[in-house]
């Protein structure tokens, strides 16, 4: 049986390097990112706690992320006529998820592309997060810089383009006002 989830999570954790100013250095990989989806979406019974207000106070809801990813898959099994009992089977855990090709670029492009329609995208809050991304649309621009080194003064010409804009703020119930 593969590694869960918390222990690949906490594998790629503790392997995160730090600059020389003490600050964690934020890379990409995309091995890890594969491991970390095919532990994900073999740990079927990994719960997430949601957080929202609810007459001025935090409510937790536990989301089962994993259990309706399977549970969409058996559907699927199901309509592509695999007998309901062996479709059943993705539910519990007992048939692992070996290959994860194109989860990266899934995740990747539905997100960017529902932005791209305009869409503010929202992460799931958390108890100690709340945040959303958008794209933000650049006009072409030349600006002026100096090098440092030389003192030579240069145009740089940047076309039109897309970037990300984020918002993340304090969730109002970890705000309070002080006197």
């Amino acid at each position: 049986m593969s590694k869960t989830f918390t222990e690949v999570f906490n594998e790629i954790k503790a392997n995160v390097t730090t600059s020389k100013s003490g600050k964690p250095v934020k890379s990409f990989s995309r091995s890890d990112f594969d491991r970390m989806a095919k532990a994900y979406l073999n740990t079927p019974d990994y719960v997430i706690e949601a957080a929202g207000t609810k007459g001025g106070e935090m409510v937790k809801k536990n989301i089962e992320p994993v259990k309706a990813f399977r549970g969409m898959i058996q559907r699927i099994l199901i309509e592509f006529g695999v007998d309901k009992q062996e479709a059943a089977t993705i539910l519990d855990g007992s048939k692992e998820i070996k290959n994860v090709d194109g989860i990266y670029e899934l995740c990747s492009e539905l997100v960017y592309q529902y932005m791209n329609a305009g869409k503010k995208f929202d992460f799931i809050t958390k108890e100690d997060f709340a945040g959303s991304l958008t794209l933000k649309e650049i006009g072409e621009a030349v600006s002026e810089h100096k090098d440092i080194r030389t003192g030579e003064k240069f145009k740089v010409s940047k076309k039109a383009h897309k970037v990300l804009d984020k918002k993340s703020k304090t969730p109002k119930w970890l705000k309070a006002r002080v006197k």
